[in-house]
């Protein structure tokens, strides 16, 4: 396959932006497709096409302007990518991937059938089947909407019979999961090329706040043998599932076990630390794998630990530009409010523990 030219994104979010800046070092142009006339995509995008995902006259001239074509979210319409498929664009990862991701039953079930750990888990549709599951999966557990969450939305913690109570659904699929008691969460970023080759970034350890990921520690503080079966499964995983592209895994680890946790087929927040700390990142290695390059070996440069800047942190990114050991990435959204991801700080160095008490000392 040809090195291709132009490159078109569904999205036009933080995700798009990175995509687009690392299509601007390599020699490519990029169109991304985005109905918010100020997403941040657009600042480092050649074109910016601010039509609905849906718009199909839109959909058409992305796919006469674009060599290739890929997408930045995991909540992209399917009925986009069959349009671009039926109108002879060329999109290599296809709708598998978000047909698969977009539902957590699904999700789940595709990573059962290959022998990867879980937590207990099953479908639910409305209040009596949470009141007849919750006697198979037990106390506590957590309810989730089996779409559209992320960053700790969509979801609710069962511990008792008062939770069970006051929990009120909608017309809609749910999915009752085991709460897993575990020791920490990790995250390995694999993709998968048109060529089939595969390759895996470092495993970041993840840390949490009110369920938005507040910051990733590379290397992960685990053993090298867990470090092995998390690779291995991810490699499983991308490969038997047979996706293209960039795929962000979550695993649980309890003692000497694995549980898989979600996916999502697009680069992950928790591999930001790869723009710095890797002599490749992961939005490089997104491109050359749509475009059918043959992947470089992947280094890890130096520790590192990745902070989420949040809308309540602005006061603190001019402090936290000061310090010598960080790469300051912000984002270009328009609009600072609490919650929101406004960007991320790169803290490199030899010594973990430092980075971490510097971090924390923000």
């Amino acid at each position: 396959m040809k090195q291709s030219k132009s490159i078109g994104i569904l999205g036009g979010g933080q995700l798009a932006k990175m995509l687009c800046d690392s299509a601007k070092k390599m020699g490519y142009k990029t169109i991304i497709l985005d109905p918010d006339s100020e997403s941040c995509g657009k600042f480092s995008s050649n074109i910016h096409i601010n039509k609905s995902y849906k718009d199909e006259e839109a959909l058409k001239k992305m796919c006469v302007m674009s060599d290739v074509i890929t997408y930045e979210f995991e909540n992209v319409s399917i009925d986009s990518v069959e349009f671009i498929e039926k109108n002879s664009g060329n999109i290599p990862q296809g709708k598998a991937p978000l047909y698969i991701s977009q539902n957590r039953v699904r999700e789940k079930n595709a990573v059962s059938r290959l022998g990867i750990k879980t937590a207990k888990y099953i479908q639910v549709f409305n209040k009596k089947d949470l009141e007849n599951d919750i006697l198979k999966i037990g106390f506590p557990s957590l309810l989730k909407t089996c779409s559209g969450g992320y960053d700790g939305k969509g979801q609710w913690k069962l511990v008792n019979e008062c939770d069970l109570e006051n929990i009120k659904l909608e017309n809609r699929e749910y999915i009752l999961e085991e709460m897993i008691d575990f020791e920490k969460e990790v995250s390995c970023l694999v993709v998968r090329g048109v060529n089939k080759e595969i390759v895996t970034f470092p495993v970041g350890e993840n840390i949490h706040e009110k369920g938005i990921l507040k910051m990733t520690i590379v290397p992960a503080r685990i053993s090298k043998a867990l470090e092995t079966k998390i690779v291995e499964s991810s490699k499983m995983i991308i490969e038997e599932l047979d996706f293209v592209g960039p795929l962000g895994i979550e695993f649980f680890i309890k003692g000497d076990e694995i549980y898989f946790n979600e996916m999502a087929p697009r680069p992950h927040n928790s591999a930001h630390y790869t723009m710095d700390a890797c002599n490749f990142s992961q939005f490089d290695i997104h491109l050359m794998s749509i475009l059918g390059l043959n992947f470089p070996e992947i280094k890890l440069l130096n520790g590192v630990v990745m902070l989420n800047i949040f809308g309540e942190d602005r006061t603190k990114v001019e402090k936290i530009s000061e310090s010598k050991e960080v790469k300051v990435h912000i984002y270009g959204k328009n609009l600072w409010k609490p919650g929101r991801k406004m960007g991320h700080v790169n803290f490199c160095g030899e010594d973990i523990e430092e980075l971490i008490n510097l971090v924390k000392s923000f």
